[in-house]
């Protein structure tokens, strides 16, 4: 289950019907992953008049799931990929953000930074990945999930 400090806005999730969502907005025990508006046009009924007059219904409708419904993405070579990251050597992916790249080092224990001083825990969800990048670099991650 996930909780509502590990996400932020733009973070991708699946639901546990395997569908893929972005988060939208964070309420107290449910998120939103979609809006949309529903605009009705029809026409309305004048007496005694030659203009033609219309009414207009606009409906906002919201998918929410709540958080124990959710189950976070756990990154595989196949998503770091989908991600625009480049594997270069058996376990280095390399990602380019802003014209300067960033090496990581995936195995089983996570994606972590590939430094002389390496990082003590690993990234394994692509939320977590995304909330990486951007407190490192202010860079959303684009992915093709």
């Amino acid at each position: 289950m996930l909780h509502a400090k590990e996400l932020r806005f733009g973070n991708k999730v699946q639901t546990q019907h395997g569908e893929i969502i972005t988060v939208q907005q964070i309420l107290g025990n449910t998120l939103i992953y979609d809006t949309q508006i529903k605009v009705s046009r029809e026409m309305a009924a004048v007496n005694r008049s030659y203009k033609t007059a219309y009414t207009t219904q606009v409906i906002e409708i919201v998918k929410e799931a709540e958080f124990h419904e959710l189950d976070p993405i756990r990154l595989t070579s196949k998503v770091l990929e989908k991600c625009g990251f480049r594997n270069y050597l058996r376990d280095e992916w390399i990602l380019k953000v802003n014209g300067s790249h960033i090496d990581f080092v995936f195995n089983a224990e996570g994606l972590r930074l590939k430094h002389p001083a390496p990082s003590w825990i690993g990234i394994i969800y692509l939320h977590q990945l995304q909330n990486f990048l951007f407190a490192i670099t202010g860079h959303e991650l684009q992915t093709e999930l």
